[in-house]
């Protein structure tokens, strides 16, 4: 790689050395959608040699991507979009619960706060209803499907495609998670499948640390990086839209470094065959 691919160096333990896992030749949908040309291209999934963190290195505008989210992610113009996210959502709520993988999400999160609860290691005390905040979540079917008696849900995500959800009682903010979001207090975070997509996975969990009541938890479900032994290297698990992919170590060392302690975390496969990190942790 040139001296323009980024980053330079693991961003957990600071190594500059590591191993190239999967090279790419050329742009993705999602680069070529954002305008990334060929003239130049770079991109590769390395390990780092000290702690063996897998992470994107490439070389493009760091901001370009952003534009896509904003703009073109959730559109049905997208090449890898066939409806929008409006029309997603009534697709996957009609779906049996035995093949919806939100609906497995929802009870697995439930049953194991009741479980912490049970098991005398973590109670949410506030009063009912609790309040979560999705970040990323702009198609809605995760905060439409958690909400119940004791729980109501917000939103935060870029994209103007998710607006549609607040027909549905549930509030939306449009704008990114970060310094300038004033939502809160939340017993509950959920990051779904967005960690691996900000250039700053620090500053993110830094901001659900603010936004998180005193006995609040964060929920964060990422790709698994054992998806480098299990997947081919063109599986979209790889795009280009992700940066990050965590092992257990990894995600552990993240949250830590950020002032939080896993309570619960598994490795999962989920019904459309993606394999997953989940993990609950409190803030310390």
């Amino acid at each position: 790689m040139t001296r323009d691919a980024t980053p330079q160096a693991c961003i957990l333990c600071g190594e500059a050395n590591h191993r190239a896992v999967f090279r790419y030749d050329g742009p993705d949908v999602y680069e070529r959608t954002a305008g990334v040309e060929e003239t130049g291209y770079l991109r590769e999934w390395v390990a780092c040699a000290a702690c063996r963190f897998h992470y994107s290195r490439h070389a493009r505008d760091p901001d370009i991507l952003d534009r896509l989210y904003d703009d073109a992610y959730r559109t049905t113009g997208a090449a890898w979009r066939g409806q929008s996210a409006e029309e997603i959502f009534q697709r996957v709520l009609k779906l049996p619960a035995a093949e919806s993988e939100t609906v497995s999400r929802c009870a697995f999160i439930k049953t194991a706060l009741r479980r912490l609860d049970e098991d005398g290691l973590h109670a949410l005390r506030e009063g009912r209803p609790l309040r979560l905040l999705d970040v990323g979540g702009a198609t809605g079917v995760f905060a439409h499907m958690f909400q119940d008696d004791d729980w109501r849900a917000e939103i935060v995500d870029p994209g103007r495609q998710g607006r549609f959800i607040e027909a549905f009682g549930i509030a939306y903010h449009q704008q990114r998670f970060d310094a300038g979001f004033g939502g809160g207090p939340y017993q509950l975070v959920s990051m779904i499948y967005m960690l691996e997509h900000v250039h700053d996975p620090f500053a993110t969990i830094a901001q659900a640390k603010r936004v998180l009541a005193g006995d609040g938890l964060l929920y964060i479900e990422v790709p698994d990086a054992i998806a480098f032994e299990k997947k081919p290297a063109e599986d979209d698990i790889f795009n280009s839209c992700h940066l990050w992919m965590f092992d257990p170590a990894s995600l552990t060392r993240l949250l830590s470094s950020c002032g939080f302690e896993p309570l619960d975390l598994c490795r999962i496969r989920t019904q459309r065959g993606h394999f997953a990190l989940t993990v609950l942790a409190r803030a310390l």
